[in-house]
């Protein structure tokens, strides 16, 4: 059902930058720059941070990690949240912390700074805050919703504006520069212009079943990828194709699948439009994840199979038997290299995509894991395990034979972490469910 809301329903908040114009004259040259953006930036176009700036690491959902991270890595500082942390927390350009929670009172949002886990704002949001993980752009603006409402932040942490939504977004993502996907649990999608949240294409609404009037109908169902759960994962998304992938349940339907939506120009302009859709044999469970090379989309089935589904048409390339889901997560690089997120204190295992199957490389069964992992440029892929003592350590492995590089405690860290996120600038993050977040830093930087 697609539908065209008017972009007057878009509540902006005005700036109260003036806009101010600098001339400068040479022979040959005058240049006019004009200030424009409500957080006093230069008028470019928003693009995801350098980063991790997003769930998944980036669009794709590789959590795959290019900066190196320092040798000397150690515990720089620590911060309580005041309740539990239940999705990933990105890091932005600046190597602050955004991480949301679900509270009982006080903030259930919040910016935190890389130097010591400073505040630099937190907020009190509505239900459904703690189920995303913020966006962010380069010039630190964040993008994150709560129930019926997904808005456009400042660095400072001031409303740019707000967009009416029909129940609560997943994880935005960035699918152009200047615009921004948000999918909801009752299936709208819809991608806005940054810059006002004006409409870049009509609105879709998958399901319709979509109530207005209750934004938590089904809400309960995304956590276990319920039927009443129209779009219980946040999407991959392809920029370069300019599709998308999403865990998505049709309204009646027996089980959940893989659908393709392309959002690229048609006549002039852009539009959403179904591309195919794959159904899954037991349903999808967990976020699709697109390949940095855009030709595999990636996702696991209730029954606990890894499927590869070619990008293009939909059709199933291999399955993988892994067994129980458990975070229905994983990490890619680029050449096709794979750590699957199982159950919990399950082993840590490498495969291999060799086009028409999946190999196994190898496989720590002496390592119990406790978080979704992210592999690194540098040959090395970093995760979470339980140790001896029921805590919990921060562990570098050999992308190559898995052999243990490093151990880093999380000090009276207990339960399991949401994800390892990796800086631009190679510091890394992870946050404990029971409500901590742990910041990594080189030991030169933690001494300045």
């Amino acid at each position: 059902m697609l539908r065209a809301p008017r972009p007057a329903s878009a509540r902006r908040i005005p700036s109260r930058t003036t806009r101010a114009a600098v001339a400068t004259a040479t022979a040959t040259l005058v240049a006019t720059a004009l200030v424009a953006c409500s957080d006093g930036q230069v008028s470019v176009k928003s693009l995801a941070s350098p980063g991790w700036s997003s769930f998944g690491g980036n669009a794709g959902n590789t959590n795959f990690a290019y900066p190196e991270v320092p040798k000397d890595l150690a515990l720089s500082w620590t911060r309580p949240t005041g309740g539990p942390i239940t999705s990933p927390l990105t890091i932005s350009n600046q190597s602050n912390v955004s991480v949301t929670a679900n509270t009982a009172n006080g903030c259930n949002w919040m910016v935190l700074d890389q130097r010591a886990g400073r505040m630099n704002f937190c907020k009190r949001m509505r239900p459904g805050i703690e189920v995303q993980s913020p966006l962010i752009d380069q010039f630190d603006q964040p993008y994150v919703g709560e129930e019926t409402m997904f808005l456009g932040w400042t660095a400072g942490g001031a409303i740019r504006w707000r967009m009416p939504v029909i129940g609560v977004p997943t994880s935005a993502k960035f699918v152009a520069p200047s615009v921004v996907l948000v999918a909801t649990t009752q299936g709208q999608v819809l991608l806005l212009n940054t810059s006002d949240a004006t409409f870049a294409a009509p609105e879709v609404r998958l399901r319709a079943d979509a109530d207005p009037d209750n934004a938590m109908a089904g809400f309960g169902d995304c956590v276990t990828s319920g039927p009443r759960c129209g779009i219980p994962a946040p999407a991959a998304v392809d920029v370069n194709t300019s599709r998308m992938y999403l865990n998505f349940w049709p309204q009646g339907a027996i089980a959940s699948q893989v659908r393709a939506l392309d959002y690229g120009v048609v006549d002039g302009k852009r539009e959403v439009r179904e591309a195919w859709h794959a159904d899954i044999p037991g349903g999808v469970i967990g976020p699709a994840t697109v390949s940095a090379d855009g030709k595999t989309v990636y996702a696991f089935s209730r029954i606990g199979k890894l499927v590869a589904l070619q990008a293009q048409t939909g059709q199933t390339k291999w399955t993988y038997d892994y067994g129980d889901p458990g975070f229905a997560t994983l990490t890619a690089t680029p050449d096709g290299h794979i750590i699957p997120t199982g159950p919990l204190c399950g082993p840590v295992t490498m495969l291999a995509d060799r086009g028409d199957r999946a190999e196994k490389v190898w496989s720590r069964t002496d390592l119990k894991t406790a978080s979704l992992g992210a592999l690194t440029n540098s040959g090395t892929a970093w995760t979470v395990v339980r140790t001896e003592d029921d805590g919990l350590a921060l562990i570098e492995v050999s992308a190559a034979d898995g052999k243990t590089l490093r151990t880093l405690p999380l000090p009276e860290a207990k339960g399991f972490t949401t994800g390892v996120a990796v800086s631009p600038k190679g510091q890394v993050a992870v946050a404990t469910n029971i409500g901590k977040v742990y910041f990594f830093d080189s030991k030169e930087q933690i001494g300045h």
